[in-house]
């Protein structure tokens, strides 16, 4: 009795080992999965920017030409010191379209924002509401 129950535990040890082999991938083609992650081990997640529409581009364009130089904001690929980095300012349209007729604008410094050197109007109308889009769209918390 005591060899069959030896002969038994060795068959069970066999089978065993030959499932842990075959889960882990031994006998398989040898090939290797390559996989990106983060360094944290997370998997990294999909960044697909969608293109921009006619009006975004102009905005952009326009934003790059005359308000750059003065400010930072990462969607447009400006680095200006002056004025405040517009990537770090949440506001919407409306928001920006409104410093973008007086000037000077919310988020500079000084008393109610009346005393930032961005002079008035720098674009206007269609070229105003285009910047004034791509810039709250370009913002933080946009898209949410």
């Amino acid at each position: 009795m005591a060899t069959f129950t030896h002969k038994l535990a060795a068959a069970m040890t066999i089978g065993v080992a030959s499932a842990l082999i075959a889960a882990c991938g031994g006998g398989g083609s040898g090939e290797t999965v390559e996989q990106q992650t983060h360094a944290t081990g997370s998997p990294q997640s999909a960044q697909v920017q969608q293109p921009l529409s006619g009006s975004e581009q102009h905005g952009r364009d326009l934003f790059v030409s005359k308000c750059g130089s003065c400010h930072t904001l990462d969607a447009a690929g400006t680095t200006g010191q002056i004025g405040p980095n517009l990537g770090d300012i949440p506001r919407t349209q409306t928001e920006v379209l409104a410093a973008i007729e007086r000037g000077g604008g919310q988020a500079s410094k000084g008393a109610g924002g009346q005393t930032g050197s961005m002079p008035r109007n720098l674009v206007t109308g269609k070229d105003a509401q285009d910047v004034a889009k791509f810039v709250a769209d370009s913002g933080p918390g946009a898209g949410n």
